[in-house]
């Protein structure tokens, strides 16, 4: 199963969240959080809900927890392409830096009310995070709450590379949070059209169609990076910071695709036609030392522009081939 990202937004400004409780303690300049959630499509999932008891912020050698007066079940799905709903509004908290963020859910084994996805087939399972009752979704990147001013953090939650289905645990299927935080303000969106069409004729060879073409993009961090499939290593390439699948409709050759929440740098794009090797985030099927007819490795061909920048708050277009 692939699953791409979910994006968290965590916004400053002057509201109380209605609706919430808090414990820990609070004084001093302070500034207000708000948290948006927001998600990307899954292939064959129609709903994938998790549900939220509360958030924690650590601070000054103390942790803040805003729990919420009764848990928020949020599909995910339901927010997409840039697309955010509110988790927090406006809840102070005080100024200054902060060590890391917890988002407690409600997410444990064989529980039939608590965090699950469902799937087209109208299946649905249990998510559950080992060890989650304990950690939750914990962020551990230092963020700064600006005093009097506003602060715009986006935590990015790569459901693509955390949804896994272990053997031996049916019917349950493991949330393990991969996530990144970054300030929105400093952050852009990638945007552009790959044609298949074309991208097949030139990874797969003359008479390819785009129908014969199992298209994804890929961003990898950094200006003429090496392109690998998602295994969590760098060793043989770079990991991918997002993937997504490109669909051919039947009709129209070319595919529309949008990265929002892309931190300002340096980046290289590239399609390929050889999706469906990329099966598991946690495996390596595919190296690209590896020699032709090499046992354990397939083959993924690829068509990048190496040479991608993302400025703060712009929009970058990047087409393909």
């Amino acid at each position: 199963m692939k699953t791409p990202a979910l994006v968290a937004a965590i916004v400053a400004c002057a509201t109380l969240l209605a609706g919430c409780s808090e414990s820990g303690g609070s004084g001093g300049t302070t500034g207000s959080l708000m948290l948006a959630i927001g998600d990307a499509p899954v292939d064959g999932a129609t709903e994938v809900v998790i549900v939220f008891r509360a958030v924690e912020l650590h601070h000054a050698g103390s942790t803040r927890r805003i729990e919420f007066d009764e848990p928020r079940a949020i599909d995910l799905l339901a927010y997409q392409n840039g697309a955010t709903v509110n988790l927090l509004d406006g809840v102070e908290v005080d100024a200054g830096s902060y060590q890391w963020m917890r988002l407690d859910v409600l997410a444990e084994q064989n529980l039939g009310d608590g965090s699950f996805i469902k799937f087209a087939s109208g299946e649905q399972f249990p998510l559950f995070i080992p060890s989650g009752s304990q950690s939750g979704l914990k962020i551990n990147r230092p963020f700064t709450v600006a005093a009097g001013g506003i602060t715009r953090l986006v935590a990015d939650f790569d459901l693509r590379k955390s949804i896994i289905e272990p053997p031996g645990l049916e019917p349950n299927y493991v949330l393990k949070p991969v996530l990144r935080l970054l300030d929105e303000l400093e952050a852009g969106d990638i945007d552009g059209d790959v044609d298949l069409a074309a991208l097949a004729t030139a990874q797969l060879g003359d008479g390819a169609s785009p129908g014969d073409c199992s298209g994804g993009v890929y961003l990898f961090l950094g200006h003429d990076a090496t392109p690998d499939d998602a295994d969590g290593s760098a060793d043989d390439g770079a990991d991918p910071v997002v993937y997504l699948p490109l669909e051919f409709d039947g009709v129209n050759s070319v595919a529309h695709y949008h990265i929002a929440f892309v931190e300002a740098g340096d980046y290289s794009v590239a399609a390929t036609c050889n999706f469906d090797v990329d099966a598991s985030p946690e495996v390596s099927e595919y190296d690209p030392s590896a020699t032709s007819g090499q046992p354990v490795f397939e083959t993924m061909a690829w068509t990048a522009n190496g040479s991608v920048v993302v400025a703060a708050d712009g929009t970058t277009s990047v087409n393909l081939p």
